[in-house]
């Protein structure tokens, strides 16, 4: 058996890239800093893509510096440039929490709609539905 989840609570490095491909699906690209747990002072920098309603969400809702909640997968794409094989590794996100909102005047997805933002697309067999809070 083996198995590919990631969970990362992190800010937002700058302001999502919302676009869509040449069939109307919305992507979102974005990054996540995220501090170490034991090293206070060392911070790892995740690039995440979000597809569908996640994506639309993510554009519409996140900004540079705002603190999100992401669980999905490891991905890596293979791509040549310049004749040289090249390796992009990002998290394909699969569900996604806004943890703030910009104030009161600017209320959060989750806060406006009770919901998080997930894929339609179809995850594994576990049950990743749960309404639990990440456990950090």
């Amino acid at each position: 058996m083996s198995m590919n989840l990631v969970v990362l609570t992190g800010r937002l490095t700058r302001d999502p890239e919302l676009k869509y491909s040449a069939s109307g699906t919305a992507y979102c690209r974005f990054s996540l800093a995220v501090n170490r747990a034991f090293q206070k002072d060392q911070t790892d920098f995740i690039n995440c893509v979000a597809f569908g309603k996640t994506a639309e969400l993510v554009g519409e809702y996140l900004r540079k510096g705002r603190l999100a909640g992401v669980q999905g997968r490891i991905q890596t794409d293979v791509f040549e440039s310049n004749g040289e094989k090249k390796y992009n590794t990002s998290v394909s996100v699969e569900k996604i929490e806004f943890l703030e909102s910009k104030g009161n005047s600017e209320p959060s997805f989750e806060k406006a709609t009770g919901k998080t933002a997930e894929t339609n697309e179809p995850t594994s067999s576990i049950d990743f539905d749960d309404e639990e809070e990440f456990p950090f």
